[in-house]
Parts: C-alpha cells; sequence; structure tokens
C-alpha cells in the first residue's frame, strides 16, 4: 500500500512545540505524507519557522487564516487534501515513528474505514483492544462509542478521505467537538479497526511551552470554582448534546446506523463522562471539597438523571437518594476515588484510574443484589467486573472493603 495520507495541523502560537510535532511526521517510516499547516493566526514567530520547514521539505505545505479557533482551521485544511486517507495531528503532540506504518497495516481490509490507537493524554486515554468494530451491528457501534473514550479525540485516528469528504467541525462548539465530528462521521464509516499500541503523544503543554495557546481544557481547569458557576467538563459537555443527537438522528433516517432512536446513545455518554474528570481534576491538584460539591450538582441535574434513566434499560437499577443521605453517600465515595486516585498517581500503580472511579460508583449507587448481565453498557460492565474479581481495578477496589463507608 503506498497511498497518500494528508496530515492536517491547525497551529496557533505553536513556536515552542512545533519541532517536535513537525519531526516526527518527517522521521516517519511511511514517507508518501503530504503535511498541510494552518496557521490560525499566530502571533509569534510560528509563521516564520512554518516557512522554514516548507522551503526544506516539499511535502509541507502552510496556510494563514485569521484566528478563528481550531475547529475552522481543520476545516479550512480539509479544502487542500489530496491523500487517500487523513490524519489530524495538534502541533504540540507527536507520533511514533511508525505510526503511519502500523496505521495503514489495519486499514487493509476495504471496508475498514477508520483505524484507532491508544494515547498517552495524561487524563483521558482510550483503553483500546486489537480488534475490528462492524459499526453496522448495533453491539460493536454501542462497544465502540460507549465503552472507549475513542470518539471523543479527533487526533488518535487514520481516516479514509471519502469518510470525511461531507462532513465539517462545528465552529460553533467550544468543548466536545471532536465527539460531535464523530457522530456526523458515524453515516460514513462501516468498519473501525483498533491496537492496544500507543502510537499517539498527546502533549499538556506546560504554562511556558503554550505561547499563549490555551485549550478548552485549560480554560476550564484555570476558571475559578468551576464547582460552583458550573463551567466544568461535565456542563460544558451537555451543549453538545442538541448537535450530537442531530448528527445521529441524520444517520439513523439514512438507514446507516442500527438504531432506531439517538437518545439513547447521546444520554448513554452524559453519565460515564462525569467520571472522565476525575483523572482531570485529581490531577491538576483540585481540591478533593470541590469535586465533592461538583458530584453533588451533577448527581442532581435533570440530564444526569436522564442518564441514568437510559441506562436502567440495559437491565441494572440505580439506587436513589435525597437530602442529607445523598449528601453522605457523595462525600464518603468523592473521598474514595480521590485517595485511589493519589493512590495510583504517586505509586505509579498500572491501573486505569477511570474504571476504578466508575466500579465506586457502582459499589455505592447501584442495585448489588441484582444478577450482572453482559449488555453492552459501561456499567454493567463495571458492575460483572466487580463480581468477577478478574481485572486489576476491580481487585484494587475490592480490597477497599467500601462496605463499611456505605
Amino acid at each position: 500500500m503506498n497511498n497518500k495520507i494528508s496530515v492536517v495541523i491547525p497551529m496557533y502560537n505553536a513556536f515552542n512545540t512545533l519541532d517536535r510535532c513537525l519531526s516526527s511526521l518527517l522521521n516517519q517510516s511511511y514517507k508518501n505524507l503530504e503535511i498541510i499547516i494552518v496557521d490560525d493566526g499566530s502571533l509569534d514567530a510560528s509563521l516564520e519557522k512554518e516557512k522554514e520547514y516548507a522551503s526544506k521539505d516539499n511535502r509541507i505545505k502552510y496556510y494563514v487564516q485569521k484566528h478563528a479557533g481550531v475547529s475552522a482551521a481543520r476545516n479550512y485544511g480539509l479544502k487542500f487534501v489530496s491523500g487517500d486517507f487523513i490524519q489530524f495531528v495538534d502541533s504540540d503532540d507527536d507520533l511514533d515513528l511508525k505510526y503511519f506504518e502500523k496505521m495503514l497495516k489495519l486499514m487493509e481490509n476495504d471496508e475498514i474505514d477508520m483505524a484507532v490507537c491508544n494515547n498517552s493524554h495524561p487524563f483521558f486515554t482510550t483503553y483500546l483492544e486489537d480488534r475490528v468494530y462492524d459499526m453496522r451491528n448495533r453491539d460493536d457501534f454501542l462497544e465502540f462509542y460507549q465503552m472507549t473514550y475513542a470518539p471523543t479525540l479527533p487526533w488518535n485516528k487514520l481516516i479514509r478521505r471519502k469518510v470525511i469528504e461531507n462532513v465539517k467541525f462545528n465552529i460553533n462548539l467550544k468543548f466536545a467537538e471532536d465527539e460531535v465530528f464523530f457522530c456526523s462521521l458515524s453515516k460514513n464509516i462501516k468498519k473501525i479497526a483498533t491496537t492496544h499500541e500507543v502510537l499517539y503523544h498527546y502533549f499538556f503543554a506546560k504554562k511556558e511551552d503554550e505561547g499563549g495557546k490555551k485549550s478548552a481544557i485549560s480554560d476550564i481547569m484555570q476558571t475559578e470554582a468551576f464547582w460552583i458557576n458550573k463551567t466544568s467538563f461535565y456542563y460544558k459537555g451537555l451543549l453538545c448534546i442538541p448537535p450530537r443527537k442531530e448528527a445521529f438522528d441524520e444517520a439513523i433516517k439514512l438507514g446507516k446506523i442500527p438504531f432506531n432512536d439517538s437518545s439513547d446513545l447521546v444520554y448513554q455518554r452524559v453519565f460515564d463522562f462525569a467520571f472522565y474528570q476525575y483523572a482531570a481534576y485529581a490531577g491538576m491538584g483540585v481540591p478533593e471539597e470541590a469535586m465533592r460539591q461538583e458530584m453533588m450538582n451533577i448527581l442532581t441535574d435533570e440530564s444526569f438523571i436522564k442518564s441514568m434513566r437510559v441506562q436502567n434499560k440495559y437491565g441494572i437499577k440505580f439506587l436513589e437518594f435525597e437530602g442529607k443521605e445523598l449528601e453522605e453517600k457523595v462525600k464518603n465515595m468523592n473521598h474514595l476515588i480521590y485517595s485511589s486516585y493519589l493512590d495510583i498517581y504517586q505509586n505509579k500503580k498500572n491501573l486505569k484510574p477511570t474504571y476504578v472511579a466508575m466500579m465506586i460508583f457502582t459499589k455505592f449507587f447501584l442495585d448489588q443484589s441484582l444478577p450482572y448481565n453482559d449488555s453492552v453498557n459501561l456499567c454493567n460492565k463495571f458492575y460483572k467486573d466487580l463480581k468477577l474479581n478478574k481485572s486489576e481495578e476491580a481487585k484494587y477496589v475490592n480490597e477497599k472493603e467500601i462496605e463499611k463507608y456505605l
């Protein structure tokens, strides 16, 4: 396979990180690339560096637009692609030097429209295995969309160009636009191949390396008292429910995905996204008490309650608490999750912290008398895992004797 790959790099004030990014692309074992940099109105010396690279390697092209955000930059870059496959890369990240060689290997079957790898993001990892998902099969679709974090990321994917040609990023969204993009792509995807290998290296910039760049994540993390003014990941994510639903409704209308109603799909993600926050907030030093208040807000939020009701259709039952009883449950649950995160980070334990958080939640809020079932659902997955005590995360949680906190 010697297909051309178009790499689209949205770039804003990346002078301090662009060398590492471009070096990882120019030194790939697979050489048939075109690298399209879209400078989103940088204020630093990034443009001079882009010109320098382009003068040395004719695979690099650069374009400049007035500052309009990452989604507009990606859309602009898509106007110039000529490759058979498309890859998005952030200007402060880098790739394994065999990234394209390995990802193309996954796509030798013509029905596979997307290859996805694991990544080294400090907070949001995807936990993928070596397998193929047939997105025309209901269980495969649910498992990929509901049980991995992969749909929420744009850059750990190699995508056939024909899948993207009629899809654009939503420029009106400032958070989780990546997942809306995936929802829009769903009408064009037959199969997705995934690998357990960590091939994409996400870079969480230190302040001195940001060069004025502010991501949606850093914006939220730097917002004072987000747990009071409700500007956290969870609440930002709620703004994406209507466009996600619209995208899935279109795919359903076209008969491209195996569902009749998009509501269950979009509200399922409301639930688990609440727990991915723990990784980010604990890792960034947000006080335990702040996250306790955040979880009190979430557990009484209308959308979260609806999300739990959706999951009840999978044969599980959430316990309902109010007032002081709810406050006590959240306080104990939150303390166990926070202390677990600190233990995992400080002692460098090879555990998936988000899974630990969700398992602890099931101990507090799921009816433990029910038998587990094999429905494709995150809560079922963790509940079953705890019952069987097979995974390292389940063993870790079961050893905590959580019953004395209930």
